[in-house]
């Protein structure tokens, strides 16, 4: 007797239980989705069902790097079933190129029941291009080339790269790198003017962990991933050092030609190219290698090709210790004279001429003694104006 009436609770309590689960859930979603041609357009659709009328849909966008969420209402005729198609013109409206896009939506009826799906991300890449991945550690190479040894080469490449970099710079290596390697360089051209992008050899994404480089598949791959990957992976790890707020203030002088001095391989007719401009009174001076470099070949050319050299230059004669003063200091917001002021104790303009003493093989004396010019000038005067004075004060014999 006593077994029973401790048993009557759950049983009332079952029964009870057993409608409640029945009941249909006021708003249901039976499919959503998203599609897109990479620079072209992509749609999203949702088809949603309910008890009452349906009477809003919402689509929230949220891309990789940003706080900002979009919300966009997507008009439907009130109904117990609906479906929902939003298509964003991507030409006008690019999402970030190869970075991640989180998106869900929001189902409402006139019941007052609100529905939002759980949020979900895809990575807006070149979905031109049928890719081939694989990741060893932090760092994930994608390939149209499905070859173990190509992609495998630029895996080492970007592996020790990565770890000497870092070390260098005294900074930890990104949790993930993601790099991409396209078949020639109007395939990556092509791709960043459809993003959005402007043309360069290359691109990094630091705010994101991606390198863009063109590698095509033939004789001499490695020799070219040696120069391109360490490239692209030191604006990743400079990035990574001075900060989002910090690297606007990095001048092109320093980033590029820290990438450059970073290549594993240097390009040998960049360094013909230097000789060149030097012989013939043509190099640029460093003030005007602070903005971003123009795409003009030829310009651009040679500012890549003297910012690495420059960089080599400091290196040799400050260690890694003054290339990370330099990155502290412009991570502090200072500008581009006054970087160099604080971390090396010179002028922009004395820098520039050391350097420019240092490629057309002056010593360091001869240095000081350009730096010194007029005051050498000046105590010289004195000297000769000095000695007749001092001859005409001595009595004769």
């Amino acid at each position: 007797m006593r077994v029973r009436t401790f048993l009557l609770p759950f049983l009332f309590l079952g029964a009870l239980a057993l409608p409640i689960a029945a009941q249909e859930a006021p708003i249901t979603v039976q499919n959503a989705t998203v599609a897109y041609n990479f620079g072209q357009q992509a749609v999203f659709s949702i088809e949603a069902r309910g008890t009452a009328n349906i009477t809003a849909l919402y689509l929230y966008l949220q891309v990789e790097g940003s706080e900002r969420v979009d919300v966009v209402p997507v008009s439907v005729t009130p109904a117990p079933s609906v479906q929902g198609t939003f298509a964003r013109d991507l030409r006008l409206f690019p999402f970030p190129a190869f970075g991640q896009v989180t998106w869900w939506w929001e189902v409402r009826d006139d019941a007052g029941h609100r529905l939002t799906t759980p949020r979900t991300t895809f990575r807006y890449e070149d979905n031109r291009l049928d890719w081939v991945a694989r990741t060893a550690g932090p760092i994930t190479v994608h390939s149209t080339v499905d070859d173990p040894r190509y992609i495998q080469a630029a895996l080492d490449t970007a592996a020790a790269s990565l770890e000497r970099i870092a070390r260098s710079l005294n900074v930890s290596a990104p949790e993930k790198v993601n790099i991409y390697l396209y078949p020639s360089l109007a395939d990556l051209r092509a791709a960043l003017e459809m993003a959005g992008r402007q043309w360069m050899g290359g691109q990094a994404r630091p705010e994101l962990g991606v390198v863009l480089v063109a590698i095509p598949y033939g004789d001499g791959y490695v020799a070219q991933m040696e120069q391109e990957i360490p490239h692209e992976l030191t604006h990743l790890l400079v990035y990574r050092l001075v900060g989002p707020e910090g690297y606007r203030y990095v001048p092109a002088w320093l980033n590029e030609g820290l990438a450059m001095a970073n290549q594993t391989r240097p390009d040998p007719t960049l360094d013909s190219l230097l000789e060149r401009a030097r012989a013939e009174g043509r190099l640029i001076p460093l003030s005007d290698l602070c903005p971003p470099f123009p795409t003009d070949p030829e310009f651009a050319l040679l500012a890549y090709a003297q910012s690495g050299s420059l960089m080599r230059y400091i290196r040799q004669q400050y260690g890694d210790s003054g290339i990370r003063a330099l990155l502290r200091a412009y991570a502090d917001g200072a500008g581009c004279e006054a970087g160099v002021q604080r971390a090396l104790h010179l002028t922009l303009e004395q820098l520039d001429r050391a350097w420019r003493a240092d490629l057309a093989g002056w010593s360091r004396w001869m240095v000081w003694v350009a730096e010194n010019r007029v005051g050498l000038i000046l105590w010289g005067l004195s000297i000769l104006l000095a000695v007749p004075i001092a001859l005409a004060g001595r009595p004769r014999r």
